[in-house]
């Protein structure tokens, strides 16, 4: 008999690509409900994006800290030449290869881990395909190392409030996954015209940079993932279930 350590669990799970998340949680048992709050978008002007794209192989190395910086960059990842990849998480890398190139180096955090896994980088150049909101101290820890960091915007993340249909699973799920600090701050703002959440809904957090946005938001934290990744999610979701069941 097939394990099923979620069985009954309502789970809603806030990132637009989240299907394999919500997949793998089905399969142990939980009820899942798909519930975007936020929505990447192209931006609005891409030639400085284009322009630093096609001027990959003057860089030391290119940091891509998601699948949607990937995606961004798309099949122009050939024109990478020497230059080396570093990838932000399992999935984000498994991004990079789908375009035939191999990581050199996959990090399990952003900037905690970035900047002390590509070595030397004393007067390198190196490349931030990023988010229009994203966090900077990534950047600010790299030009501490020496390395002269270019950052371009490569996708807009935007908050979104779920359609009537999307209210209904926040406010009885058992837990909700928030993976960004936009989607928490999303939340935070639609929680507010849902008069709060569920008294027994727990969020869970996938580290603690997402973490301090909803302390910071006043949003309570319930859970922190204990590795930044879908499978850290399931893991924390699983061993809360089964101590509370």
């Amino acid at each position: 008999m097939v394990e099923t350590p979620l069985q009954g669990t309502r789970i809603v799970v806030t990132r637009p690509e989240s299907k394999p998340l919500a997949d793998a949680l089905e399969a142990l048992g939980a009820e899942v409900s798909i519930v975007p709050l936020i929505e990447i978008r192209p931006v609005e002007d891409p030639r400085a994006l284009d322009a630093a794209v096609a001027d990959l192989a003057s860089y030391e190395w290119v940091v891509f800290t998601s699948v949607n910086g990937v995606a961004a960059v798309g099949e122009r990842l050939a024109r990478v030449g020497e230059t080396r990849v570093a990838a932000v998480g399992p999935v984000t890398a498994d991004a990079v290869r789908e375009f035939g190139v191999e990581p050199a180096f996959v990090a399990a955090r952003a900037w905690e881990d970035i900047a002390g896994g590509l070595g030397s980088i004393e007067g390198a150049r190196v490349l931030l395909p990023q988010a229009d909101i994203a966090d900077p101290r990534l950047a600010d820890e790299l030009r501490g190392k020496g390395a002269v960091v270019d950052t371009v915007v490569a996708y807009r993340t935007i908050q979104v409030e779920p359609a009537l249909w999307g209210m209904l699973p926040l406010r009885i799920a058992h837990a909700i996954v928030l993976a960004s600090g936009s989607a928490v701050r999303s939340l935070a703002a639609v929680a507010g015209s849902l008069e709060g959440l569920g008294d027994s809904t727990v969020l869970v957090c996938i580290g603690p940079k997402t973490a301090a946005v909803a302390r910071e938001v006043g949003l309570p934290v319930a859970l922190v993932a204990d590795e930044t990744t879908a499978d850290g999610i399931i893991r924390t979701l699983v061993s809360h279930f089964s101590e509370s069941a």
